[in-house]
């Protein structure tokens, strides 16, 4: 069996990785291919419209590759309206299954999309079961088995915490960190001020990163990156995170945690025009209830109230990573996705 995984963007690249690990296991002989530069795609309201150019070339290749392949399973990850895209696109090959895993989200915009999908993808399987009840009321076929994070951060539950010691994570893509590395440092100026003994772990994706960063923050923090991250997260007694993947990891790791997000203009007056967004961080979003604080544009002072606040929050987040475990988890004996049904 042929698979052709479509993803971009560092959280889609992820669970793209887990998605592969995990059917290599389960159905020995599987040849799975992926797009070599996954991870460098444009993302966020304002991102693909300022670079539609790339977005668009990238979609030319990949359905290219497709056709000259002719893979038995077309697999989306994220990248919800490229791949939307090429689900219409690639109707006509016959015989190859569309699956869509962590389709786009209809709750928050653009409802009328389900057509599309309905038209483009065979089967849908969701991060979170709340979202594969409610695309299932637009009648998709949509199914949640398992969150794949739940399962691949096992290792780092229950680390033994350190008091005094706070994780900063500005974020993986350039267009975060430019705007978030300031307001973190800012942050961190004014909480010397309230407990001057606190120490600093600046979190960041891969190694690269980190040592690029270095730069930019100066002596005195310590800067890790890869998967030694996991780990520093998890022994932290506070997380302030930029929203994303990386809220929903902290809080399966049980860490208490501040969430941000910074936005551009555009992206703004985009999420007001077009949403009903009313919590932006996965914890809040699974849950349907803010289980954690979250913050659009902060200021570093209004980080620093709320992380006050929020450090003593241990047995609440300890609950909290508990719920979402059970929430997100599911039989490991069996395949995340499905290739002998649809």
């Amino acid at each position: 069996m042929h698979v052709f995984i479509s993803t971009a963007e560092r959280s889609g690249l992820l669970y793209a990785r887990l998605i592969a690990d995990n059917l290599a296991r389960h159905y020995p002989g599987i040849t799975i291919y992926a797009p070599p530069d996954a991870d460098s795609a444009p993302v966020g309201f304002g991102a693909g419209a300022l670079e539609s150019r790339g977005v668009l070339e990238r979609m030319r290749r990949i359905e290219r590759t497709v056709r000259k392949l002719r893979p038995d399973v077309f697999l989306a990850v994220a990248w919800s309206e490229p791949n939307t895209i090429l689900g219409l696109r690639l109707r006509d090959l016959r015989g190859m299954r569309r699956i869509f895993f962590a389709p786009p989200q209809l709750w928050a915009w653009g409802r009328w999309r389900a057509t599309l999908i309905r038209r483009g993808y065979d089967t849908l399987y969701c991060l979170y079961p709340r979202e594969a009840r409610f695309l299932r009321s637009l009648g998709l076929l949509a199914h949640f088995h398992r969150n794949p994070l739940a399962d691949y951060l096992k290792p780092y539950f229950n680390l033994e915490r350190i008091p005094g010691t706070i994780a900063l994570l500005p974020g993986s893509r350039a267009s975060e960190k430019s705007r978030n590395l300031d307001l973190l440092r800012g942050l961190r100026i004014r909480w010397k001020k309230h407990q001057p003994g606190f120490r600093f772990t600046w979190l960041f994706l891969t190694d690269e990163e980190a040592r690029q960063s270095r730069a930019f923050i100066g002596a005195g923090d310590r800067i890790v990156g890869g998967l030694e991250r996991y780990k520093e997260l998890a022994k932290s007694g506070l997380a302030v995170v930029t929203s994303g993947t990386a809220t929903l990891e902290t809080a399966l790791l049980g860490t208490p945690q501040v969430a941000f997000y910074n936005m551009s203009r555009l992206e703004v007056a985009l999420v007001r025009l077009l949403t009903r967004v009313r919590r932006f961080a996965l914890p809040n979003v699974i849950l349907d209830e803010k289980v954690i604080p979250e913050y659009l544009n902060p200021s570093a002072e209004v980080l620093v109230n709320a992380a006050l606040v929020q450090i003593e929050a241990q047995p609440f987040s300890e609950t909290l990573a508990r719920r979402l475990r059970t929430e997100l988890g599911g039989s490991v004996d069996k395949p995340l996705i499905p290739l002998n049904i649809c």
